[in-house]
């Protein structure tokens, strides 16, 4: 029998429910090699449909992977590379929307993390949590997945391409986790395979 989907609400605004991700023959380009094989994660679609709220119930694996994100993102925007790094994955896969030249970008373990993390924060960029989601209701996949959007997105690019204020963006990240310890393995902000118009802002 499947668990039931759990609700985590960061601040008190309505609900979104999220799809599966989309995926088309398509590549954008990435700052890897065209040979490269590895499983690249690409962010989630936003469905507008509001759920009906919940009391959330989680599990202590799941909190423990509650509290791993959480700390990640506060160390992401304060500008911590090493206490970011040190909860990734050593085989870290992660896409990102490069919104300057409307692109996907994509970096593969710790090494080409690390690179992509000194960008961001030498961009200063913010991720503002809005709601978390279960991805994976059902414990028997050995799958544990996590969905994540945000009420905002601010960094000096945004503010040059005249978004001062920032974005809220159309995708949920999709962030998948290593049990045993509870590291970030798939860390998906960017759709990846799918329709690039998601990396314009505005959009």
């Amino acid at each position: 029998m499947l668990n039931p989907r759990f609700i985590l609400i960061i601040c008190l605004i309505p609900v979104v429910t999220l799809t599966g991700c989309t995926t088309s023959s398509s590549q954008p380009a990435a700052l890897i090699p065209v040979g490269t094989t590895f499983d690249t994660p690409t962010a989630l679609e936003i469905n507008p449909t509001s759920p009906p709220i919940s009391t959330f119930d989680l599990s202590a694996e799941q909190a423990q992977e509650v509290a791993v994100f959480i700390e990640f993102i506060r160390a992401y925007n304060t500008g911590q590379l090493q206490a970011a790094l040190a909860l990734l994955d050593k085989n870290v896969g992660i896409s990102d929307c490069d919104y300057k030249n409307i692109k996907v970008v994509t970096f593969q373990g710790k090494s080409q993390a690390a690179e992509w993390l000194r960008q961001r924060i030498s961009d200063h960029d913010q991720l503002e949590i809005n709601h978390i989601y279960n991805e994976n209701p059902d414990p028997s996949s050995g799958r544990h997945v996590m969905a994540v959007t945000y009420a905002r997105r601010t960094n000096i690019t945004l503010a040059n391409l005249g978004y001062e204020d920032g974005i809220t963006p159309s995708l949920a990240s999709k962030v998948i986790f290593t049990p045993e310890p509870t590291r970030i393995q798939r860390f998906a902000n960017g759709p990846y395979g799918a329709d690039v118009t998601a990396c314009r802002p505005g959009n």
